[in-house]
């Protein structure tokens, strides 16, 4: 091992990792009206009841995470589902937080509802619309419906020129599949009249979540979802498919968290069942887990060859990284924690 590689590892697998920026909250569990195939909440694959985020629980982790300066509040259900979601939004923006929601938006809701999105010093509101019409957006979106959300963002918009408020900004999140993919241009030009950000995403399989199995073959759901673009097709998707799926290290182990409806701690957005959590926020403190052994080993699998783990976790039935990382890709994560994390001094 090279004395830059040491160097990397002794500030990455220790007490040293600085904490991170961002973190998700979920204010909803394991609940959603829609019925997505490939969503495992959609899909009704997860064996935990759904349940909800209370303020109480919200602001006794935020209070353990002073670190933090951006929450993305939403993962494995609709937010809008948790009544107490714009006080939450509140609480956080007044703290200096920057806080990104993102939502299905098919619900209806009187005048009352956009006004409080437009005053609760949201950031970002992530609006996920895949197609620009009925016939596309229903092929994914099971249950939802298209007409609802297209005016639910018109009447947003509109409440936010009324009330000359700048925030929330509207990004409309466009998955792109094969049936929604010759409807780009129309989405655009929607996107345009509304002056709000058309976001193009590659349309995933799924197959990157190690806590859920979907039903048919990954070749199969390649037939039926991928479009023919390649420019939105992902990379593990093209040629000939294995794993590991991406290349590099997982940055998630490194600069962020997940935080469940119930303080519990995951250590991605790709991790999902109850099993694969790696502490508590509500009974331990943040260092405590941060540097924990489920945490440390999970790192360690990717600077010590035949690693040995003290503790298993998600991370070691995980297939989406190698590893065997280069030089080059340990040098690109410790750049990355140095802009993302934020120094802290122990005491």
């Amino acid at each position: 091992m090279s004395l830059t590689e040491r160097f990397i590892e002794n500030f990455l697998l220790t007490d040293r990792l600085p904490y991170p920026k961002a973190v998700s909250m979920e204010p909803v569990g394991n609940m959603c009206q829609l019925k997505c195939p490939l969503c495992p909440v959609g899909a009704r694959s997860l064996p935990q009841a759904g349940r909800l985020m209370s303020l109480e629980t919200f602001k006794a982790v935020l209070d353990k995470l002073p670190f933090v300066r951006t929450i993305d509040l939403y993962k494995s259900g609709e937010p809008f589902l948790n009544p107490k979601l714009t006080a939450m939004i509140g609480y956080a923006s007044a703290r200096g937080i920057r806080v990104v929601v993102s939502t299905h938006f098919s619900f209806d809701r009187p005048a009352e509802f956009f006004e409080d999105i437009a005053t609760s010093g949201l950031e970002r509101l992530v609006i996920s619309l895949d197609g620009a019409s009925r016939e596309s957006y229903s092929r994914y979106r099971v249950g939802g419906d298209y007409d609802l959300v297209m005016s639910n963002m018109q009447r947003l918009t509109a409440t936010k020129t009324r009330l000359r408020s700048r925030k929330p900004e509207i990004v409309w999140q466009f998955l792109v599949n094969k049936f929604n993919e010759h409807e780009i241009a129309t989405a655009q030009k929607i996107a345009d009249s509304l002056k709000i950000s058309l976001d193009l995403r590659p349309f995933c399989l799924s197959d990157d979540v190690p806590d859920v199995e979907f039903e048919g073959t990954i070749q199969e759901r390649k037939a039926h979802w991928l479009p023919v673009n390649d420019k939105y097709i992902y990379h593990c998707y093209q040629g000939e498919y294995g794993y590991p799926l991406f290349g590099g290290i997982c940055l998630q182990l490194f600069t962020g968290m997940v935080v469940t409806a119930e303080g519990k701690v995951l250590p991605c957005c790709e991790a999902w069942d109850d099993s694969s959590v790696f502490g508590d926020l509500l009974t331990e403190s943040f260092e405590e887990i941060w540097y924990n052994r489920k945490y440390l080993d999970a790192r360690a699998r990717f600077f010590r060859k035949d690693f040995t783990p003290q503790a298993q976790s998600v991370c070691f039935r995980c297939n989406n990284f190698g590893v065997a990382p280069s030089l080059k890709d340990k040098l690109a994560l410790l750049a990355t924690v140095l802009r993302k994390n934020v120094w802290h001094w122990r005491t």
